[in-house]
């Protein structure tokens, strides 16, 4: 598990509604491309960034959903205005549009929960619930007596049978074998967020101008990634304006308590200062290098 945590802050370079939501939707790319499981946006406690914060959970939960999904869960979002200048993620749970009839047993699919459509080909049916999978029609969702949904809420199902009687349930995490997205999580105070990182038994890798030369310490991240001792790799950074170094010393923590592992990631720069997206991207190509030769 890959998992990354920066600040609500992230977006404070930019001055507008348009170029703090471009930016946003870049990072989303970004974050798809290396396949990051967890986004964490934890709090710069240096001002009051509440509205970027939910600007940049709302960007990344958007481009996220997969397109024939938008419009029902985001039709009414006045932040968005400027959606249409989104790139397009195109990750795997993307899934294009197919005729019912296509459709196969264990294909698996992103949908919304909604209630019965009395016009639907399936409506002999006796579910309770359908899912709008961008198909035709809304699709019969069985589910278990254990099992619970929300109506509007997204799911991923799996079908069960074949076309005029399609019907799906509820997917299971060994079904999913591509990969199928990332979760948006808001967290508190950094120091508070790396505390439950370690108690979760993560690898919380620190990115920093003031850390080790990655170069000269690559074997530190791949004999502790090789150890079993952690559950996935935290990668942290800092805002566009402060280090990690200042942002938990306004939480009268350092970082020393929390991990060793702080590594320049980019101990020959060039220019004065690296901007947060270019860094993340950098970042991740190396973490990915390292990963994928351990594996």
């Amino acid at each position: 598990m890959l998992a990354v945590a920066i600040p609500d802050s992230s977006l404070a370079e930019e001055d507008t509604l348009r170029d703090k939501s471009i930016k946003a939707s870049r990072l989303a790319r970004i974050f798809a491309i290396f396949g990051i499981n967890s986004i964490y946006i934890y709090r710069d406690l240096s001002s009051d960034y509440s509205k970027d914060r939910r600007l940049l959970k709302l960007v990344l939960e958007y481009m996220d959903t997969p397109q024939y999904l938008r419009k029902r869960l985001y039709a009414k979002v006045k932040e968005l205005k400027y959606a249409g200048l989104f790139p397009p993620l195109k990750a795997p749970h993307h899934k294009p549009y197919i005729r019912l009839e296509d459709v196969n047993i264990g294909d698996v699919r992103q949908g919304v929960v909604v209630k019965r459509v009395s016009n639907s080909n399936n409506a002999s049916n006796n579910s309770k619930y359908y899912v709008d999978v961008g198909l035709d029609t809304p699709i019969p969702l069985h589910i278990s007596k254990d099992e619970h949904v929300n109506i509007g809420k997204r799911v991923t199902v799996v079908f069960t049978s074949r076309y005029p009687n399609l019907a799906c349930r509820l997917a299971k995490y060994d079904e999913i074998r591509e990969y199928w997205g990332y979760n948006v999580i808001t967290a508190g105070s950094l120091s508070s967020l790396l505390t439950m990182m370690i108690k979760r038994k993560m690898l919380i890798i620190i990115t920093s101008k003031y850390g080790k030369n990655l170069k000269l310490h690559e074997y530190e991240i791949v004999s502790n990634y090789n150890s079993n001792k952690y559950s996935g790799v935290l990668l942290v950074f800092g805002s566009p304006y402060r280090d990690i170094h200042e942002i938990i010393k306004d939480e009268h923590k350092n970082i020393k308590q929390f991990t060793s592992d702080v590594y320049n990631f980019f101990p020959c720069q060039n220019v004065e200062s690296i901007r947060l997206d270019e860094a993340i991207l950098g970042c991740l190509s190396i973490m990915n290098y390292i990963i994928k030769k351990i594996n």
